[in-house]
């Protein structure tokens, strides 16, 4: 039995819709990429300012502190970017079976509700883990090098007799 030939708007439409996943599909990967991307940026800034610590003396333990302020902005940017990206897989699962959806539409939000809120997705374990990891090495960085008093107190009370 030979298959089924398409007519040729029948051909058209899967043509179209092809395409129009094809779309879809591109975004998902590109917002998949910029996720990696932000992730990468948060544990650079951290390394960095980490191994930047441990070579300056002055108001290293400010800098630490501030730095988490970005690490903090990734965090919030990586969530809101899986958010967009679930909400692109939902429309390119109602265009792939064939729902009422505008033909070669993008729009995204009026599926964001269908979807994980990006505040829900502040603390997924794939990002919540990885930007705690990071500020946490922050924080001991920025304890590690501040000068407690009592410390520097005993160091000149050992030393005195010297």
């Amino acid at each position: 039995m030979k298959p089924k030939r398409m007519s040729t708007s029948e051909d058209h439409v899967f043509q179209s819709k092809l395409a129009h996943l094809q779309m879809i599909q591109e975004v998902i990967g590109r917002m998949a990429s910029d996720v990696q991307t932000l992730k990468t940026l948060a544990i650079t800034v951290s390394a960095g300012v980490v191994a930047l610590s441990q070579t300056q003396s002055s108001n290293t333990s400010v800098l630490i502190w501030v730095s988490i302020l970005p690490v903090v902005i990734f965090w919030g940017l990586t969530a809101y970017s899986l958010h967009i990206e679930r909400a692109y897989r939902h429309l390119y699962d109602l265009v792939r079976l064939g729902e009422a959806v505008e033909t070669f539409s993008m729009e995204w939000r009026p599926y964001k509700k269908s979807v994980a809120s990006w505040w829900c997705l502040l603390f997924s374990p794939t990002v919540f883990l990885l930007y705690l990891a990071a500020i946490s090495v922050l924080i001991l960085a920025a304890l590690s090098v501040q000068e407690t008093p009592y410390l520097s107190a005993a160091v000149e009370v050992a030393t005195y007799g010297q």
